[in-house]
């Protein structure tokens, strides 16, 4: 097995993992994770629970976060590193964007109503931290709660799926807005999970518009894209990340955690980058 130093893409229940920050380093300091970046979807309201958890254990926690953004009509995924949590213009772009996703959750609430399903937003929001950036897996997990559907992949097929009748899209701000704000923060930012569908202009794009690294290793890239990547990255001024995209909640997911990530050789590599960046 390939040895893990660094795993840079988890979640928690701040945004749609099954954990708190606490349990998410108890057991990454289980696996023998040394660096570990909590990188929740749009929110950074679990990194003080993070930090905190971090001190007892020999994590080092490197402040993350997952942004959705638009480039074009096509929506990607960000990872922000390194960043300082409190930086105001990260601040407010993050206070926007949980607002934007509280509306779109009401507009999903609203199209199920419409459908005849019952729920509501107050159970919505009851199945999420107070802080959390809503997302469809909270919904999700009402419905099975309320008996619509059997289980998490039955309510995305039924009602949830990028195709399903009660789906409305993200709100995606652009991704040079995003990029630019990581690094008023003093943070980098990497392509999430760019897999096989990414096509070639948005790369382009992306990295016109300032982005500083590919992750390479994710539980969605087989071992050819991680070689794919990992050439991409030598061949060009990006740096390599990668991660396991833990939620918890499932053997999969509990398996990727310690298997996926960087080595110390790669972290060593990235932390450079990260240092000259917040220098």
């Amino acid at each position: 097995m390939r040895s893990i130093f660094a795993d840079l893409h988890t979640h928690t229940h701040f945004s749609d993992g099954l954990y708190s920050p606490t349990v998410l380093l108890e057991k990454a300091a289980d696996r023998g994770i040394q660096v570990l970046a909590v990188t929740d979807h749009d929110t950074i309201a679990g990194l003080d629970e993070a930090a905190s958890a971090a001190k007892h254990t020999s994590i080092d926690l490197i402040p993350g976060v997952e942004l959705t953004v638009s480039v074009s009509d096509d929506v990607v995924h960000l990872l922000g590193y390194g960043f300082d949590p409190s930086n105001p213009a990260l601040v407010a772009y993050l206070d926007g964007f949980r607002e934007g996703r509280r509306d779109r959750m009401t507009a999903m609430v609203d199209r199920l109503t419409s459908m005849g399903v019952d729920v509501t937003m107050d159970q919505v929001e009851a199945e999420a931290e107070p802080a959390a950036s809503l997302g469809r897996p909270h919904l999700a997990r009402v419905l099975v709660e309320n008996g619509d559907v059997s289980d998490i992949n039955a309510a995305f097929d039924r009602f949830l799926g990028n195709e399903a009748p009660a789906y409305v899209p993200a709100p995606g701000p652009s991704a040079g807005e995003a990029i630019d704000v990581v690094h008023q923060a003093g943070g980098i930012v990497s392509i999430a999970h760019p897999g096989q569908w990414m096509p070639g202009h948005i790369l382009r794009d992306l990295r016109r518009a300032g982005v500083d690294a590919i992750e390479c290793v994710s539980p969605s890239h087989p071992d050819y894209l991680v070689d794919y990547y990992r050439t991409k990255v030598r061949t060009s001024e990006l740096m390599m990340t990668g991660g396991s995209d833990y939620h918890g909640g499932s053997e999969r997911h509990e398996e990727n955690l310690g298997r996926l990530g960087l080595s110390r050789r790669e972290w060593k590599m990235l932390s450079a980058h990260l240092a000259r960046q917040t220098s």
